[in-house]
């Protein structure tokens, strides 16, 4: 196994974390995330289980399964997970641009968001 394909599996088990977890504790990612689900509206509650949990979850744990028995396109698999938090890392920068949203919080999100998307990609970067 390469070490960029154990990077991405470090990066895989971290953002798999944070989804399990976040589909056991709806409200724990609603803190995380700084955002409430409409008083008395269960939905809220199922959107954080489903985005933040299952969607991290699964997204993750299939990626961690194609780089661990090493499947045709587990680099892409990876690659289009660690694209997700570019993208997220993007769209935080942007809003710290426009939104005048320059806050401790969104610059450490910002390098986190990175590090797991760069981790994720290095198998097809690198390897």
């Amino acid at each position: 196994m390469h070490w960029t394909d154990i990077v991405a599996l470090v990066a895989c088990v971290i953002g798999g974390a944070l989804g399990a977890y976040a589909m056991i504790n709806p409200v724990w990612a609603s803190k995380l995330v700084r955002l409430v689900a409409y008083e008395g509206k269960v939905e809220g509650r199922s959107e954080f289980r489903a985005t933040y949990g299952g969607l991290f979850l699964l997204g993750h744990a299939f990626a961690f399964w194609a780089v661990v028995t090493s499947q045709m396109g587990a680099d892409l698999a990876a690659a289009a997970i660690g694209a997700g938090w570019l993208g997220s890392g993007i769209g935080r920068l942007v809003s710290i641009a426009l939104d005048k949203a320059a806050t401790p919080l969104n610059w450490f999100n910002v390098a986190f968001e990175a590090a797991l998307g760069l981790a994720l990609f290095s198998p097809f970067l690198l390897s």
